[in-house]
């Protein structure tokens, strides 16, 4: 029994010395742990929301760009129907018919221009030059009720131009009677 007892003091002494070094370690182990499987969940969570966000952009607009493109196949094809219905030919394609008036149009014009053209060659040769003309004299007798200002008027020339050619002062009236260059060199 001795030996028992001594086995047992021998254990404890072994027991305190291995033990406590490897409790600390599992600790310290036990904690991080954790805390790295918390920051690889937190990793793919990030990772899967990016990939379902971009993912999901991109794919609504080749969706909205199927759906609109198949609305203008729609339209266009509501549209022949209702020409179609209408008995017109659908937006795009040309008339026949009116092909055929522009064309008698565009010879009837071609026609009219030929025609003309004489006419512009007569019209365009210059006539001979006229004689130049002599400055006439020509003279107005003031009637009752005339002003410079009216008699101006009557044979398009400034009252200033019908006081120089008269040398007629600016306060100076004219009278009943009085005759007045009102053209001719000055």
């Amino acid at each position: 029994m001795k030996d028992d007892s001594e086995f047992e003091l021998e254990d404890d002494s072994t027991d305190d010395r291995i033990y406590p070094p490897k409790k600390r370690m599992e600790s310290a182990n036990n904690r991080l742990l954790p805390a790295i499987i918390i920051v690889l969940l937190a990793i793919i969570f990030a990772g899967g929301i990016y990939f379902f966000v971009t993912r999901g952009s991109t794919e609504g607009n080749t969706t909205l760009q199927s759906k609109i493109a198949a609305l203008e196949e729609k339209v266009a094809g509501l549209e022949k129907q209702i020409a179609d219905l209408q008995g017109k030919p659908a937006p795009g394609v040309p008339d026949p018919s009116l092909l055929r008036q522009v064309e008698g149009l565009s010879r009837k014009v071609e026609v009219l221009e030929k025609r003309s053209e004489p006419i512009a060659e007569l019209k365009a040769k210059p006539s001979p030059p006229k004689p130049p003309a002599t400055a006439q004299k020509r003279y107005h007798t003031v009637q009752k009720g005339e002003t410079l200002f009216k008699i101006s008027k009557k044979y398009g020339i400034t009252v200033e131009e019908l006081r120089k050619l008269n040398d007629l002062s600016r306060g100076e009236p004219v009278r009943t009677g009085q005759k007045l260059l009102v053209s001719g060199e000055l």
